[in-house]
């Protein structure tokens, strides 16, 4: 029954994110990593997801690795977590304080105080493939112009 539960998770997870459902093949040495933090409960994901996606997955085929962080509850987290630390990305994902995200996620009433930013969803973490260290992270509701940039400024 174990399994059970646990496939079901899978399954959901893979397609509860709707550009992201056929998530590409990972480089075995990649130029960047990026983890979206995503959730079912996130407007700020169902109002960016289509656009995000279009805009992040091509990268996919220029070398960057791109996992999901599910954080709609606890089975989703758990799963993510797994794969997150085989790729050993897990402890760059949540590092806190969110470096630059601390005023917007503020603003934007998303959290109060930094100890909260660790769950928060519609955002990006783009990580050193070598280091394993984070080294931006944007909201997914930034403009496909910014997002564009932030990537391609990292990849150069």
């Amino acid at each position: 029954m174990k399994k059970m539960k646990l496939v079901i998770a899978i399954v959901f997870v893979a397609t509860s994110f709707s550009s992201f459902a056929q998530m590409p093949e990972h480089s075995a040495n990649p130029k960047l990593i990026a983890v979206v933090n995503r959730a079912n409960w996130c407007a700020v994901c169902k109002a960016n997801a289509t656009r995000f996606g279009a805009v992040l997955m091509p990268y996919s085929a220029k070398g960057v690795n791109i996992y999901l962080n599910d954080l709609t509850n606890e089975t989703t987290k758990e799963i993510s977590k797994q794969e997150l630390e085989k790729a050993d990305v897990f402890v760059a994902v949540n590092t806190i304080p969110r470096q630059g995200m601390g005023k917007v996620l503020k603003a934007c009433r998303l959290v109060s105080d930094k100890k909260q930013t660790q769950d928060v969803s519609g955002i990006v973490t783009f990580i050193n493939p070598k280091t394993h260290k984070q080294v931006k992270q944007i909201s997914i509701a930034e403009s496909d112009e910014v997002i564009t940039k932030t990537i391609n400024s990292l990849l150069n």
